[in-house]
């Protein structure tokens, strides 16, 4: 594993609309400590709280701050293949390095219908496709099967993000389809990811610790200290459902607001009290 990809969140300010300023000081610093690439408007930017207009403001944003620093993948997955294929169609212009597109989710298509979605997407899609398999969140499973056939059909199908504990379906694609990369996207996963043999991460933690994340990897994961601590500040930052513990850490580092839209809630009294003694801030 050598890449880290942030999945960036969507700071906003005390009136509830984007924080332009307190994005930019974030991207920023996450390019100066080496980012290898942001995925805009994935499930940690709150993107189900954000209107169309505003996602589109925002990719327009990050691609004019980036300027080609690093590479920038755009979530414009949903659980409507019309809708999906129609967004594609409006970003094809967008000088972006690729799409995120998550599993269709809450309606649970069959297999069948996953491919098919997934296919339609490719067939208007002008950039590369990552496809993003999180049964935890969709309720249904991209199978082994699927994908590979997916893979085959496709070329502009390059890489899956995989968030889940069953590497069963990472280990058979880098078996059968070795050019083909896989990114984790469980940061408390990092070793177990490494070990089944993914090309990088995903992470939201990297919001706070990406020079320590880096220096993890390069270092052959030889730091059992570093490899403790990365796991435990992974499990905090998951304490609550995410972004709320991350946003609330880098509020407490005065990049941002500790604000985040409904139905998505800042963090507990308790789990304040947890982080608060963990980082003392």
């Amino acid at each position: 594993m050598s890449k880290i990809m942030v999945a960036l969140i969507t700071p906003f300010t005390k009136q509830n609309r984007v924080d332009y300023d307190a994005l930019s000081h974030i991207i920023e610093r996450l390019l100066q400590e080496g980012a290898d690439g942001f995925v805009v408007c994935g499930t940690t930017a709150e993107t189900p709280t954000l209107k169309e207009e505003e996602k589109l403001e925002i990719l327009r944003f990050v691609i004019e701050k980036v300027k080609h620093r690093c590479e920038i993948w755009m979530g414009c997955g949903s659980n409507c293949t019309a809708s999906t294929c129609s967004m594609i169609r409006r970003l094809n212009s967008y000088d972006i390095d690729g799409y995120l597109l998550v599993v269709p989710y809450y309606n649970k298509p069959s297999q069948q219908g996953i491919y098919q979605h997934f296919a339609a997407c490719a067939h208007v899609s002008e950039k590369p496709i990552m496809l993003y398999n999180i049964p935890s969140r969709c309720k249904v499973t991209l199978a082994y099967e699927t994908l590979y056939q997916l893979v085959h059909d496709f070329s502009n199908i390059v890489a899956l993000k995989h968030a889940s504990s069953d590497f069963s379906i990472v280990k058979n694609i880098k078996r059968d389809v070795s050019s083909f990369l896989v990114y984790s996207g469980e940061d408390e996963l990092l070793d177990e990811s490494i070990d089944a043999g993914m090309d990088g991460i995903i992470s939201v933690m990297a919001h706070d610790n990406l020079l320590e994340m880096k220096r993890f990897l390069e270092e052959g994961r030889t730091d059992n200290v570093l490899r403790k601590r990365l796991k435990k500040e992974a499990s905090i930052v998951f304490m609550e459902p995410s972004p709320a513990c991350i946003k609330y850490i880098l509020h407490k580092k005065g990049e941002c607001e500790n604000i985040l839209r409904l139905p998505m809630t800042s963090i507990t009294k308790s789990t304040k009290d947890v982080i608060d003694a963990y980082y003392k801030f």
